[in-house]
């Protein structure tokens, strides 16, 4: 650490040397021309070391140009370091900054002629706070070796503050870092704590260093980068506030007065479920179409051999609502009642059956008012993810700044799209959960949840580590926990469809924790009431827990479902097959066309 802070200390230190189109890259350089050259007769330097760890530097560079200049470039000092107050006495100048440092550039014609010129410059250096643990260190160049021109004659001062231990003062001079045998450089420490540097014939690539180890702590209010700190919680907690704004104004639900529900939801059949919860049409839609069918007694499904499946045509749907009858037509198309459709046949007809109903599906979630993603909190929500992606990748490079080094780009800019792809990848996971049955919604939700706090906790252990800030640290990872909170819940619904969900969620708490009173009284209204709610139950992932309620009642086998395999009989103690079993039973079937399905659908994406 140490060798790091002399290495930044000596690279930042007030230093001109003569500049001929290029510059040593050991450090800065100061003076150069454009086209021709100059004489150095005089190079006059006065330093006031503040307690603050600051210089402040006026210096004066007396040159003999013997032909008209263009330019003149004096460079100023480049590192890791605050320069404030750069002046050249009214002259035409600018800076100009490249990777090899930063310049003074002289273009003021009048300072240009053909004869002796002398030009002041002043600036301060504001050094950061050194972290050395044990003690505080001076490293100043009043001159590098990498000077080009000789100099005729050099005069410099240098004024410590009163406490100054002078006496641990080290000076040292020569070419190219050998000490100088001529001395043609003389140091002399004056009783007012001032150090007087003189020499004559100054050789080019001729350095002039001091060195001190003083006690830690001996420089008091130098730069800190505990700004960077607050700034990396000013950041995180305004993106919060902003994600806070937007959700108020509008990426919240309608309020929706709860309504206990303990019957399938009216108005909505089974295909439009996924629509409703998430605007999406699936797979798992038009399975659930199929198991309505057979509840409703359109068809009968048998298991002829294990997992192999044969749909038979029974009633057809009249009174049915049309996108029904159409998907029983497609379903069914050329087959007779009491003829079978073959499982290998199953999945090109639900295709088709997507096809042609889905347009009428979301013909029924058009209006503003059943609109399960309002275009207002999508737009908030997009806004949100790009926000929150910012944030990380400023936050991360802060961490950077505190330590005064040179940001990592690259790494900040790629946790920011991490952290972003993460928080949408998250955000679609949940929005899924309450139309997604089984576990693997909520292994998902699980994984994705846990990646994006690994990398934000990550990003929090780096600061920690780098910065020493555990309250820092710790704050960041809970400003982005908040931000990925509002993100995720960044998601209003039109009042209608809010309404609907009000009673699918509450469908949702019953079928999981069912009272024995309503369920009885459900039951003994409706033989049918099991299997009407298990397609729900379905859809939520609870169908065993709704089937164990019904364990002490007298529930009748499944007339649209047989098992029809050869040589397999219920073989268990009980005398016949429970609730639990039917509910497996159909969950299977649900999972093998799933599974079916998409394996034809992978099929035909690599055929082309």
């Amino acid at each position: 650490m140490i060798a790091a802070v002399l290495l930044v200390l000596g690279c930042s230190q007030p230093v001109f040397a003569y500049r001929a189109g290029e510059s040593s890259a050991a450090a800065p350089t100061v003076g150069g021309v454009s086209g021709g050259a100059y004489e150095v007769t005089g190079y006059e330097m006065k330093t006031v070391v503040g307690k603050d760890h600051s210089y402040s530097v006026e210096l004066k560079v007396t040159v003999n140009i013997p032909d008209t200049l263009r330019k003149i470039e004096f460079a100023v000092p480049s590192g890791s370091f605050r320069l404030r107050g750069v002046e050249t006495d009214g002259l035409i100048s600018s800076l100009r900054t490249s990777p090899e440092g930063s310049y003074i550039v002289i273009e003021d014609p009048q300072a240009l002629t053909v004869g002796i010129h002398e030009y002041n410059i002043r600036y301060k250096i504001l050094e950061f706070e050194d972290r050395d643990q044990e003690r505080d260190v001076l490293y100043y160049n009043v001159l590098l070796p990498q000077w080009k021109q000789p100099i005729a004659a050099m005069e410099a001062t240098v004024d410590f503050p009163e406490d100054f231990p002078l006496e641990d003062l080290k000076y040292y001079s020569g070419q190219f870092g050998v000490q100088d045998s001529d001395n043609r450089v003389t140091f002399e420490q004056k009783k007012s704590g001032t150090l007087l540097i003189e020499g004559q014939h100054i050789p080019e690539n001729y350095g002039v260093t001091l060195k001190a180890e003083l006690p830690d702590g001996y420089w008091e209010g130098a730069l800190n980068g505990i700004w960077a700190i607050f700034a990396m919680i000013l950041v995180m907690g305004s993106v919060v506030l902003i994600l806070l704004i937007m959700w108020i104004i509008g990426g919240r639900d309608p309020k929706i007065k709860r309504i206990r529900q303990t019957k399938p939801v009216e108005g909505v059949s089974p295909v439009e479920l996924g629509y409703a919860f998430n605007k999406e049409f699936s797979i798992r839609d038009l399975v659930r179409l199929i198991l309505y069918f057979g509840m409703k007694g359109y068809l009968k499904i048998s298991e002829y051999e294990p997992k192999r499946y044969r749909l038979y045509r029974l009633n057809d749907p009249e009174g049915e609502e049309k996108l029904i009858r159409n998907a029983y037509s497609v379903l069914f198309e050329n087959i007779y009642r009491n003829r079978a459709l073959d499982m290998d046949d199953i999945g090109d007809r639900l295709q088709r059956i997507e096809s042609t109903i889905r347009d009428d599906v979301a013909a029924g979630f058009a209006s503003e008012d059943m609109q399960a993603f309002t275009p207002l909190s999508k737009a908030f929500r997009i806004a949100g993810l790009v926000l929150f992606g910012a944030g990380v990748a400023v936050t991360n490079g802060l961490k950077y700044s505190y330590q005064y080094i040179g940001i990592n780009y690259a790494e900040s800019i790629l946790f920011g799209i991490a952290a972003a792809l993460l928080a949408a990848a998250l955000c679609v996971t949940v929005d899924r959960r309450e139309s997604s049955s089984g576990e693997i919604g909520k292994t998902m939700e699980f994984i994705t949840g846990l990646l994006i706090f690994a990398l934000m906790a990550y990003i929090a252990t780096d600061i920690v580590r780098d910065t020493g800030h555990l309250i820092g640290g710790v704050l960041v990872l809970i400003l982005a926990a908040v931000a990925v909170f509002f993100i995720v819940i960044m998601r209003a619904r039109g009042k209608g469809n809010a309404m609907l969900m009000m009673q699918f969620r509450e469908l949702r708490r019953f079928i999981s924790h069912p009272t024995p009173k309503e369920l009885l009284e459900n039951y003994l209204a409706d033989p049918n009431y099991y299997y009407d709610m298990l397609l729900y139950a379905l859809t939520f992932g609870a169908e065993e827990s709704w089937a164990v309620s019904f364990l002490t009642l007298d529930v009748p086998e499944p007339e649209w479902y047989s098992d029809d395999i050869e040589g397999h009989a219920f073989s268990n103690l009980k005398e016949k097959p429970e609730t639990v079993d039917y509910a497996r039973d159909i969950r299977s079937f649900v999972r093998t066309i799933e599974g079916a399905y998409e394996e034809m659908q992978r099929r035909r994406r690599k055929r082309g």
